[in-house]
């Protein structure tokens, strides 16, 4: 038996496939979730919330001029602004990302857009879990800096 093993060991080969760049999976998730969420139709312009997430002396005045930029780019409204500021990483522990989530899953918002993913989780389970919940809505998640930028 354990001679049957091994051959059949060898004969699917030892190695496995090599990992995809992480970032670059996490980028076409979400595209993926947003080609969903734009051919779901809407009979007015898509709502979009202006979310930062903002280090202790960092600049919002920059990082929302980016992220409004990016929401009229597209041609969408800007409904809300919300910011964090020296939050926790936890997007769940964060007051401003709970109430976008909200304002989505209320359906007063159809997405959500922030200056990068750091803006919604460093950890990629946790970013990968909020992408997968903006997805059964179907709702937008739009960055201005993508998640496999260098």
């Amino acid at each position: 038996m354990d001679k049957d093993n091994e051959i059949q060991e060898w004969m699917r080969g030892r190695t496995r496939r090599p990992a995809v760049r992480r970032g670059l999976y996490l980028m076409r998730r979400r595209e993926q979730g947003n080609a969903v969420a734009i051919e779901t139709p809407v009979s007015r312009k898509r709502r979009i919330i202006a979310y930062a997430l903002i280090e202790a002396g960092g600049q919002v005045d920059h990082t929302m001029t980016s992220v409004r930029q990016l929401i009229t780019r597209h041609g969408y409204d800007v409904v809300h602004e919300l910011v964090d500021v020296n939050a926790a990483h936890t997007p769940l522990a964060r007051p401003g990302w709970l109430e976008a989530r909200r304002l989505v899953g209320t359906g007063f918002a159809d997405g959500i857009a922030a200056m990068n993913r750091e803006a919604v989780s460093v950890r990629d389970d946790q970013y990968e879990e909020e992408l997968r919940w903006l997805g059964d809505r179907p709702a937008l998640l739009l960055l201005v800096i993508p998640e496999a930028a260098p």
